[in-house]
């Protein structure tokens, strides 16, 4: 097997150092080489097999001069025979692909038992004889010119742990046979195609270099296409130039497992940056439950088969939350017109990557007939149902409420919890109906619009709160007052707010003190300097009459509904009336509402956690799952040893890039590394079609073909570079709130970093955004996120607060810095950049 993809890699073009193979009694003949020094490797049959992988048992002796050449063949020969248990696997694997090629497995059996009632006649020496004359029948062993290389590794295309997204180097310095043994300081290289690319380790390694990076990346790509198998590659590099050892196929990734696919787009809205076990427990009770619930409205008795994909509707990898995007479209499958609406969904939730699969069967003709139906009716009835859900939430809503209030026994708190789920959640999944609805009649209305949603109840609030606290003062009756109302209405909706961990105005009311007095402070240097402000408010808006008429000190989100009807145009007034616009409007308002219910409830259970961390454990509870809380609380069971395992992970994980995607088998996580860790850049390359398209076949020396074209590609890059403001970069994403802005960035990585008052004027940039984020944004008069959606809770906002917006621009948080100088089109989608900062 190994000398065989040697030579499928040869006639290929592929770099291999050149090699023959000898059998034990053949005369070893090295005119193919003029080398003086030789690597003599096994090539056993079942060597690197698919049923029988055994890489490593057997001997390889390296730096072997011409004239020990033939020693070192036959201490190979006679590694094969060095183990019995070993022996025995290898003869019966041998000796059964034989026999089954030739549709002789029945006669094989007769055949071995008979031989095993002759052996126990034999002395225990010929047994060994006679072994290993059927073990040497037919082996060979592979001669291979010697190198002597600078660095040397192993390249896998897909994680071996099962990250089928990921590819993998181990790099060590001189031959590659102290890496495989562990004996050498090592890098490892974490390539995900497309996302990033970082290296892990440090020490006295000398690194791989950019071009040696695309050559191997490349390499590997291809020599996966070319047997169709991710592939266990050891490469050597000697003066430059990259040879192809080994290959062969990674035999301990079971590729008939379905393969999952997490995907983060939206969801990071909601769960920005590393969540804790019971964040990531909770969230996927909750869309579990609500799926299930969904299930019996439209499968009925049905329901039990999608059981197990209901429960991967979310999941956690590297201590982040993600969309099970492939249960997704399995439930999505299932509706009428999937071809169609799937597309749809993936716009509107800002899927970036199309790629689309099921691990379910294609569902009956019969069983979509009855969706169809279905859904058509709960199309029809879904704004009806909604207004009921909204009525039926806020009664049970305050009952719970008052119930965690009142309840002080830690066990006690938890059956709430328990009833609370199965309440709330029994009529949940109409608000998933809804959530199609919105989709669908927004993409058909295909107007970036401001619906006057219950999104600005929250703006409204907070600036009637710092009115009061502008004029009495924050010591005052009447500021205690608006707060308490203020808290009571919207105390869960903050930065992060469906993560459980997350403090929130209604558990820290000084968060909520300290956001006003930024915020009165930034007012007071607005007026200090009134005609820099505004312009750059006029600009955002665009409209000298209408900003004249506002003032400076009107804030934004006091402008109302009636407002936003009088700045439309009578074509807009007229499609206002259309039943398209009207169902878009009253479901997108619908959807806002639910997702403030859900802040709400999530808020509830914070609630309940907290006071069953203040009787127990403290904040130390957030580490522990759902099952092992109810362990922990009605067992006594001791988790300490677990809670401090879970904070040193994610500890880890918050070092290690984010991923927007990810392809897996099975439950599989990225290793949480202790070590150095280093993100690279990767400009040549880091878009796979740069890999792909552009890397032509090996040619006959070795070397990639159009090596010299793609370095001249870089040269000539480097030179705009240079050339700094000479050519204008132009970044293209998703437009979700109409206008242009020119202005400066404001790079946000965590809220926790800035001030209110940074924001003002400036076109924040971020990785994706959550309702907590409406302070900033209002301040602010442009957005630039590299994940959202036309429904994000951002663009929606943004388009409520007339501030122009562009989502989902992929790595533009790599791209851009804090002070460079930004155009964007909300209509178009587009970034341009305009100057960029001096490092």
């Amino acid at each position: 097997m190994k000398a065989r993809n040697l030579e499928i890699l040869k006639e290929q073009g592929f770099p291999v150092p050149r090699f023959i193979l000898v059998s034990e009694n053949e005369e070893v003949t090295l005119s193919f080489s003029e080398k003086e020094y030789f690597a003599v490797r096994s090539n056993f049959s079942s060597e690197d097999s698919g049923e029988h992988s055994f890489a490593g048992q057997f001997l390889t002796r390296l730096n072997v001069k011409r004239e020990k050449v033939k020693e070192a063949v036959q201490e190979v020969f006679a590694s094969y025979a060095g183990s019995l248990d070993y022996k025995e696997k290898a003869n019966r694997g041998k000796a059964e692909y034989d026999l089954k090629q030739q549709g002789k497995a029945e006669q094989y059996e007769d055949t071995e038992r008979q031989e095993n009632t002759e052996r126990q006649g034999n002395a225990e020496r010929q047994e060994d004889t006679e072994q290993k004359k059927a073990v040497l029948s037919g082996e060979t062993v592979l001669i291979q010119e010697m190198l002597f290389p600078e660095k040397s590794g192993v390249l896998f295309t897909k994680n071996p742990k099962g990250i089928l997204s990921e590819m993998v180097v181990v790099l060590g310095q001189g031959l590659g046979d102290k890496v495989v043994e562990d004996q050498e300081n090592v890098l490892t290289y974490h390539y995900f195609p497309g996302e990033c690319l970082y290296q892990e380790g440090q020490g006295t390694v000398i690194g791989l270099d950019e071009d040696e990076l695309k050559t191997l990346f490349s390499l590997g790509e291809e020599i996966e296409q070319l047997f169709q198998k991710p592939m266990d590659i050891e490469f050597a590099i000697e003066k430059g130039k990259i040879y192809i050892l080994q290959a062969r196929a990674i035999t301990t990734l079971d590729m008939q497992l379905p393969a999952r696919i997490l995907d983060n787009s939206n969801i990071s809205e909601s769960f920005p940056g590393i969540c804790l076990p019971l964040s990531e427990s909770f969230a996927g009770e909750m869309y579990s439950g609500i799926f299930t619930s969904l299930g019996r409205r439209f499968l009925g008795k049905r329901v039990s088969s999608y059981e197990a994909v209901f429960q991967r509707m979310v999941g956690g990898f590297s201590g982040r939350m993600y969309y099970e995007i492939s249960s997704w479209y399995d439930i999505l499958r299932l509706l009428p017109f999937s071809g169609k609406i799937i597309p749809v969904w993936q716009g509107m939730l800002g899927v970036s990557n199309e790629e689309i699969s099921f691990s379910k069967k294609k569902p009956s003709f019969f069983l979509k007939c009855r969706i169809a139906l279905l859904f058509c009716y709960y199309f029809i009835v879904s704004q009806r149902k909604m207004k009921e859900l909204d009525k039926f939430f806020q009664e049970r809503y305050v009952s719970y409420s008052k119930r965690v209030e009142e309840e002080e026994e830690a066990q006690a708190l938890y059956r709430i919890f328990l009833e609370m789920k199965e309440d709330l959640l029994r009529e949940w999944d109409i608000t998933l109906m809804n959530d199609m609805v919105s989709f669908i009649s927004t993409h058909l209305y295909g107007k970036k619009m401001a619906f006057s949603l219950e999104t600005m109840k929250p703006v409204r609030a907070l600036s009637t709160l710092k009115a009061v606290a502008r004029k009495h003062g924050l010591d005052s009756e009447e500021y205690r007052k608006e707060k308490k109302s203020y808290i009571s209405a919207y105390g869960d909706r903050i930065e992060g707010e469906l993560k459980l961990e997350t403090r929130t105005y209604r558990s820290n009311e000084e968060l909520l003190d300290r956001w006003i007095l930024d915020a009165l402070e930034t007012e007071e240097t607005d007026r200090a300097g009134l005609p820099e402000a505004g312009h750059s408010i006029q600009k955002a808006y665009g409209e000298k009459d209408r900003f004249e008429k506002d003032s400076i000190e009107i804030d934004f989100a006091e402008k109302d509904c009636e407002e936003t009807s009088r700045m439309e145009k009578p074509s807009e007034q007229k499609q206002r009336k259309s039943f398209l616009y009207r169902l878009a409007e009253s479901s997108c308002n619908n959807r806002e509402i639910s997702r403030l219910h859900r802040t709400r409830c999530f808020g509830l259970m914070r609630r309940i956690v907290d006071k069953i961390g203040e009787k127990t454990i403290g904040f130390d509870v957030y580490y522990l799952r759902l099952d092992e809380l109810k362990e922990f609380l009605f067992s006594g069971k001791d988790f300490s040893l677990k809670i401090a395992r879970e904070k040193e992970l994610r500890k880890a994980y918050e070092r290690l890039p984010v991923l927007s995607r990810v392809k897996l088998l099975g439950k599989v996580d990225r290793d949480p590394m202790a070590g150095e860790i280093r993100v690279l850049s990767y400009e040549s390359f880091k878009e796979k079609g740069n890999i792909e398209g552009q890397i032509e076949k090996p040619g006959r020396d070795g070397m990639l073909g159009n090596t010299g074209h793609i370095r001249q590609m870089e040269k000539a890059g480097k030179k705009d570079k240079e050339a700094g403001n000479a050519k204008t970069r132009v970044f293209f994403g998703r437009g979700v709130s109409k206008g242009i802005f020119r202005g400066e960035v404001l790079k946000i990585k965590s809220l926790q970093e800035i001030r209110v008052a940074e924001a003002k004027g400036k076109i924040l940039l971020s990785y994706s955004t959550d309702p907590g984020w409406f302070p900033y944004l209002d301040m602010a008069s442009g957005l630039i996120t590299e994940r959202g959606s036309l429904l994000s809770h951002s663009a929606i906002l943004a388009r409520e607060l007339e501030k122009p917006a562009v989502v989902n621009i992929p790595k533009i948080m790599e791209e851009l810095q804090s002070g460079d100088i930004v155009e964007i089109d909300g209509d178009l989608g587009i970034c341009s950049v305009i100057k960029q900062k001096e490092k």
